[in-house]
């Protein structure tokens, strides 16, 4: 019996579930990421509701297997349908792909994603503006000795970590937002006389299911040479798909 049917066993064992529905799978490197959908979810909080799945694998799978989870998470039936149907949901709290839409219409991208490497933690975050010619991205690794010193729970390091890109990659985009603004104030526009104040009051990025990933033929060029530097995360497949089907949408495109 293989460790995802283990897992799964073991997590329809829990009581307080209704009928809970596991999906579970292996990445790139063989670890074990997923979900648990079940409406108990609904009365819990994030916390709760972590610490009821990580307190039954704990109790049942030692150390070594442990480490091989990298993610479960937790979702009610309603968020279930939208990450399958493909909406674009305020709820998600992780996505690998977010947007941007700025006043002059230039879009960014942010790719993001955290993943074990044998014995190392990675994550890593892509940002791409092809107008504004961005293109840029940095890979965190998080030897165990890191891991350690930052005092994680097994249940809390993939969390923390993508937390860690997320905050760096949204710093960076809304730096180069603020660097607009203050281009602006050259021309003697300030506050909200300039469009680009909105990055101090209510910028936001929005996440983005893998069925919206259509990029245009500049965007599917960086995007593809970009990814031939990064290591071999579980999102360069779902990227390399959407490039594939933008690539095909691109040249179907003919002028009226």
């Amino acid at each position: 019996m293989d460790l995802i049917t283990r897992i799964k066993s073991k997590l329809n064992e829990i009581e307080i579930f209704h009928s809970p529905i596991i999906e579970l799978n292996y990445d790139n490197q063989k670890n074990i990421v997923g979900y648990i959908t079940d409406r108990i979810f609904k009365k819990k909080s994030d916390e709760e509701s972590q610490s009821i799945i990580w307190k039954k694998l704990k109790d049942n799978f030692d150390g070594e297997e442990l480490s091989r989870i990298v993610s479960i998470f937790h979702e009610t039936p309603e968020e279930r349908v939208q990450r399958i149907n493909g909406y674009i949901t305020r709820k998600i709290s992780h996505s690998n792909f977010w947007g941007h839409l700025t006043p002059d219409q230039t879009r960014f991208w942010l790719f993001i994603d955290v993943a074990k490497f044998n014995d190392v933690w990675k994550s890593f975050y892509l940002i791409i503006n092809e107008k504004e010619k961005i293109n840029t991205g940095l890979t965190f690794k998080y030897p165990e000795q890191v891991i350690e010193f930052m005092e994680l729970d097994v249940s809390e390091i993939y969390d923390e970590l993508y937390r860690n890109a997320f905050e760096n990659a949204e710093s960076d985009i809304k730096l180069s937002l603020m660097n607009k603004y203050e281009k602006l104030t050259e021309q003697q526009l300030y506050g909200k006389a300039n469009r680009y104040w909105y990055v101090y009051e209510d910028f936001e990025l929005y996440p983005v299911s893998k069925s919206h990933l259509i990029f245009n033929q500049k965007e599917v060029k960086v995007i593809r040479e970009a990814l031939k530097k990064i290591d071999d995360f579980k999102i360069c497949d779902s990227l390399n798909k959407a490039l594939s089907t933008s690539q095909i949408f691109n040249e179907l495109k003919g002028e009226i």
